[in-house]
């Protein structure tokens, strides 16, 4: 993972190609939207979305507060 960024106290590392799921997650869900994504992925240990446009991504969790976003093969343009 090359880049961090932090939202709201949620530490998430990613690669430069899945920068449009960052953008997503940090500016088009709502604050709800994005405590109920970081929570889904910390107990079950990851969760699918997808952006706006249909791509599709992945966010692990590392541990409560960390995670990382990946991109999923699948519905990927």
């Amino acid at each position: 993972m090359s880049k961090v960024k932090v939202i709201r106290g949620y530490t998430i590392h990613y690669d430069p190609e899945v920068a449009a799921g960052m953008e997503h997650i940090a500016y088009v869900l709502s604050r709800e939207e994005q405590d109920s994504l970081f929570e889904s992925a910390w107990r079950t240990g990851d969760v699918e979305f997808e952006d706006r446009k249909g791509r599709n991504f992945v966010l692990k969790s590392k541990s409560r507060w960390e995670f990382v976003l990946e991109k999923r093969k699948e519905g990927w343009f």
